[in-house]
């Protein structure tokens, strides 16, 4: 128990909120039971600018089981789970009613580290969607089921005041915290923002700023991905925002998507970790990530840009820019030694993947918390 409290303490960013080790005396009898570790990541959001927000803790898992089997049809897979006794379409999204959507995470077999978004279950089997990956039952052996973070669980209304500050109107002049949601599906370097969200008090909930009536708070947001937290309009003041949840101390696997030929192609992502990397162990190897030919900017193949989870101003550019080139990382803006930097827990990534042949590549991260 102390070496686990020891771990804990030196957790950076990571405060331990809740019993991550509990014992129980009943009678005279000592019982033990163990769970995830579970803390919580507090983060201030300073007046006028933006900051990153990274989910470094996940929500609860709420179904741990082993899958029999998997089979695929169109885009869909459907897990056969082992002993399970699900109430039909309990891990269903249905909007007013039922506001969860849910993710299984493959912990055992070859796509360790993988997400999968649950669609549909039955009694004893989960839909869960491909999005575009072909698997068979070696891939997925063992599952966590675990609900997304939306923005309504990561800034529900009973946080107004404390972690966003609520809109006066729709029109643009009255809108106050923003949340900006990066493009992370499209193609291309640079790409433009996919929504920008702003709390509507006429509706209660987040509304995205081209459907301002429309409830949106249910938009998720994927183990991987971060939004950007835009605290400006009106006179703004300094918030903070606490995020309670349970540490991913298992593998994470991110897909890195590549265009053909010589067109780059920018990948956000973020580590949904509460802990510090270091750049060499976050996992980039030659599979996943092209070394460069030379260190001047002609011989550049993938880079990484890193932006930090605080500054000041919006639309801030990176802090560092960092690419590979043999077997070591240099900083782009002093390329006479190589580095090896850290990665600030919560700070978002742009992998600027090199044009190649067009398939995704996986970079596999491991936690770097030993329990």
């Amino acid at each position: 128990m102390l070496s686990l409290v020891k771990e804990i303490m030196n957790m950076k960013k990571l405060n331990v909120a809740l019993a991550i080790l509990v014992t129980a005396v009943m009678a005279g009898n000592a019982q033990t039971v163990t769970s995830d570790i579970v803390g919580y990541v507090g983060q201030s959001l300073a007046a006028g600018s933006d900051t990153i927000i990274t989910p470094q803790v996940l929500r609860p898992t709420e179904y741990t089981g082993a899958v029999d089997g998997v089979t695929t049809s169109g885009t869909s897979a459907t897990l056969q789970m082992t002993g399970a006794a699900f109430t039909s379409n309990a891990f269903q999204y249905v909007a007013n009613t039922q506001p969860k959507t849910y993710f299984a995470l493959v912990t055992s077999g070859n796509l360790t580290g993988t997400t999968f978004r649950v669609t549909s279950n039955t009694a004893s089997t989960l839909v869960v969607a491909l999005d575009g990956l072909v698997v068979n039952s070696a891939d997925i052996t063992k599952v966590e089921i675990r609900p997304y973070w939306t923005l309504n669980t990561l800034f529900p209304s009973s946080a107004s005041g404390v972690s966003f500050t609520p809109s006066t109107g729709s029109n643009a002049s009255t809108r106050r915290t923003q949340l900006v949601l990066p493009n992370f599906v499209g193609t291309g370097v640079n790409r433009a923002p996919t929504a920008q969200y702003f709390y509507n008090p006429a509706v209660s909930d987040w509304v995205t700023s081209t459907a301002v009536t429309t409830k949106a708070g249910d938009t998720v947001i994927e183990p991987g991905q971060y939004i950007i937290h835009r605290n400006t309009g009106g006179t703004p003041v300094a918030l903070n925002l606490t995020t309670l949840g349970e540490v991913l101390a298992k593998p994470a696997s991110i897909y890195l998507a590549t265009l053909t030929g010589t067109t780059k192609n920018d990948n956000p992502i973020a580590l949904p970790r509460a802990t510090d990397y270091q750049l060499s162990a976050i996992g980039f190897t030659d599979a996943s990530f092209v070394q460069s030919t030379a260190k001047n900017s002609g011989g550049r193949k993938d880079e990484v840009y890193v932006y930090a989870t605080t500054g000041t101003g919006v639309n801030r550019a990176p802090t560092k820019i960092y690419f590979k080139y043999l077997n070591a990382w240099y900083d782009s803006s002093s390329t006479a030694t190589a580095v090896d930097p850290t990665i600030p827990a919560g700070s978002a990534l742009i992998i600027r993947k090199a044009g190649s042949d067009g398939n995704d590549k996986i970079l596999a991260n491991v936690s770097n918390v030993t329990l």
